[in-house]
């Protein structure tokens, strides 16, 4: 058991804090259903499951409306019912239910990110770390990244690089190499991918000094 040391509002969210740590936020519409007062002892895990079944409906009607936007990873839409003040059972019952309808699909979320980008001057690494940031796990990611393969790196760097080149023909030969190398590699190109681009399009754009 814990008890409740503080409740407090703010722009309809409950924040508990129990034993002198946040706990949880709530919604002020769920709280107000199954509320609790400073002082209150609870078995958290048995409150946590009383407000989720208030909240279900709400919380996939909610959810619904994060799909209708734009395509979301089961991370994503977590995240979004969780700051809206939706408890974690429920939650996890939400996600598992789009899951189960293939509302949320994170491997064929991954495919289409992947496939979106294959056709733009844009690095495999950094696809890489769009998909981690979305809670893509490793496998689905890895299974995506499959598309990008050294023929198309090496395409992909090259026409990055003819767009950025112009900014750096002013310089000398060494200089121009280096900046050129390290745009390319911001923008998470690998190095095999980069080294060949950048020498061959030096070779074609400068003189050696």
């Amino acid at each position: 058991m814990a008890t409740v040391t503080e409740v407090r509002e703010f722009r309809g969210i409950v924040a508990l804090s129990l034993d002198g740590a946040c706990a949880v936020r709530i919604r002020k519409k769920h709280f107000d259903m199954r509320p609790l007062q400073v002082g209150d002892e609870v078995e958290m895990e048995a409150y946590l499951d009383s407000v989720a079944a208030v909240q279900m409906h709400d919380a996939y009607e909610a959810a619904l409306c994060c799909l209708d936007r734009s395509a979301r990873t089961e991370a994503e839409i977590v995240r979004a019912l969780e700051q809206r003040g939706y408890v974690r059972p429920c939650v996890q019952a939400v996600a598992a239910r789009l899951v189960e309808n293939r509302l949320l699909d994170d491997k064929r979320y991954a495919q289409r990110m992947a496939e979106r980008h294959a056709s733009r001057p844009v690095g495999a690494y950094a696809i890489q770390r769009k998909l981690r940031a979305k809670g893509i796990s490793e496998e689905d990611a890895e299974a995506a990244m499959q598309i990008f393969d050294e023929r198309q790196q090496r395409e992909a760097a090259r026409e990055a690089a003819n767009g950025l080149i112009r900014k750096y023909r002013n310089l000398p030969k060494r200089e121009a190499r280096g900046k050129l190398s390290q745009a390319l590699a911001r923008r998470g190109f690998g190095w095999d991918a980069i080294q060949e681009v950048v020498d061959a399009l030096l070779e074609e754009e400068f003189e050696e000094t």
